[in-house]
């Protein structure tokens, strides 16, 4: 499988598409998919995806270089806010699982999948459309690895130290206005000033600087959630930072830097999570600034907005937008059809597999040739529906139904590199479908699950299986689950 990510950036355009596209580039890596950067950009691109697969030109100019490039590509992710629509519709038209990262409603795309992250997403009013799938708010807003795991917070009785950042470049020149605001007013805080690569005005901030601002050059993620732990308060710009320090648990000013924040400052305020100091070139905008800054003196009221914020955000949004890319692709291909003898050994290798042996009722590690018997047997049986799950011609997994008395006994197990994707989901009403088709009269199927084994339980009440009873077999507790057959599959 091969990922390409086509996005926009540098001292022009901001980092703002980059970073977050970067949290779903480590999302792939880790998973070992091959996954690329195509950025129309500038030469500082290049710094900030130092260690990543990447080129850069303008691709919005060069398009059939571009396509030329992303022919082989079986998920093509488009962040941009300058591509229109005939640029999306080829994209629609020419790969498996093309995807669009949006954030205002700005096109009516064509089919595909639709991410929005952002607070409030779901109240836009996105347009259902049969061929267009919508993933939204912020159990989808992509953060880099390192906030995945984020320590509690500590908050302190007073306000201690204030973190200023706005973004790689601060076109509005916002950072220096509000140090300048903070060693006037408040010369006793320590002061974490984020400057980056794109800052023109360096040597203004370094005149206004006191003894307790500390100037700290285009730090990394961890270094980003570093200060942010350390951090009282934050004021800042109100794009994707505020996620960051809503994940931290770190209260935040906010001040709206460009019209397509407006939702997000908006949404995050109506939480109760931010402080909005209002619009960059507004006349009270330092006095707002500093009432919040007063506000926030009230540890009771941090330690709301911090829990708060670490409610809405809980940073595995790449991962999951991950995981359901890579199910939407591989389910295309998914088949599902009789095991036959040539199966024998690479189902004997499937429930072998440890994860598979752990949550079996018999741990032991299951002999050739009890395997070859039982195999042959249950093949063979007219009371036995087994079926195996393939991708692209291999194997992935099994799914099994047992008769006996007008019920059946239902058995499923995934390769390990498969688990964890939702395909199981789709294995099982494709099964289910097979299974009335060949028995129309039997109408219950029962599971059972060893106690412990959550994913096991959380899998089949999200296939409609209800909880009957709890049992024990082979020396284990275990959970009986049924479901009615004759009932709507609304739950698969």
């Amino acid at each position: 499988m091969k990922v390409v990510i086509l996005t926009e950036g540098g001292i022009a355009k901001g980092a703002g598409h980059i970073t977050r596209c970067t949290s779903l580039y480590q999302a792939f890596e880790e998973k070992d998919i091959s996954t690329e950067f195509i950025v129309n950009g500038d030469e500082t691109v290049a710094d900030l995806l130092r260690d990543k697969k990447c080129k850069v030109f303008n691709w919005l100019k060069e398009r059939e270089e571009l396509f030329g490039l992303i022919n082989d590509a079986d998920i093509v992710i488009t962040d941009s806010y300058l591509a229109d629509y005939g640029f999306y519709e080829r994209i629609s038209e020419m790969v498996s699982v093309p995807v669009y990262i949006d954030d205002t409603m700005r096109i009516d795309y064509p089919e595909g999948i639709v991410i929005n992250g952002s607070l409030g997403a779901e109240d836009l009013g996105y347009k259902g459309k049969e061929d267009v799938i919508h993933l939204l708010g912020t159990r989808y807003f992509p953060l880099r690895r390192e906030f995945r795991n984020v320590p509690e917070k500590e908050i302190r009785e007073g306000i201690e130290s204030v973190m200023v950042t706005f973004g790689g470049d601060d076109m509005m020149a916002m950072t220096s206005k509000i140090l300048r605001l903070l060693v006037e007013n408040y010369p006793e805080l320590s002061k974490y000033i984020v400057i980056g690569k794109g800052f023109t005005n360096i040597s203004k901030i370094e005149r206004i600087r006191d003894k307790r601002t500390n100037l700290i050059c285009s730090p990394d993620a961890e270094g980003m959630k570093k200060i942010m732990l350390e951090s009282d308060i934050a004021i800042c710009g109100g794009g994707q930072t505020l996620y960051e320090l809503a994940r931290v648990g770190t209260p935040a000013i906010a001040v709206a830097v460009a019209d397509n924040q407006m939702n997000n400052v908006i949404g995050w305020r109506k939480t109760g999570f931010i402080e909005y100091a209002g619009w960059w070139e507004d006349e009270g905008l330092l006095n707002n600034i500093t009432q919040s800054l007063n506000n926030l003196k009230d540890a009771g009221l941090r330690r709301d907005k911090s829990e708060t914020g670490r409610k809405m955000v809980d940073g595995f949004g790449a991962e999951r937008i991950s995981k359901y890319l890579t199910r939407k692709y591989i389910e295309k291909d998914l088949v599902l059809r009789k095991a036959d003898m040539q199966d024998m050994y690479t189902v004997y290798e499937l429930a072998n597999e440890p994860g598979v042996r752990q949550n079996s009722f018999n741990e032991e590690t299951i002999e050739l040739a009890g395997h070859k018997k039982w195999f042959t047997d249950r093949v063979r049986d007219e009371k036995c529906l087994f079926l195996v799950a393939e991708v692209f011609g291999d194997l992935i997994g099994q799914i099994r139904f047992d008769i006996s008395r007008g019920e059946a006994v239902v058995s499923i197990s995934m390769l390990s590199g498969y688990r964890g994707l939702g395909l199981g989901r789709a294995v099982m009403q494709r099964a289910l479908d097979l299974f009335r088709l060949r028995y129309p009269d039997v109408q219950r199927i029962k599971a059972y699950i060893k106690k412990g084994n959550i994913s096991s339980v959380n899998y089949f009440k999200g296939a409609g299986y209800q909880f009957v009873k709890k049992m024990i077999i082979n020396n284990h507790d275990a959970f009986e689950y049924i479901y009615q057959i004759n009932e709507e599959l609304s739950g698969v």
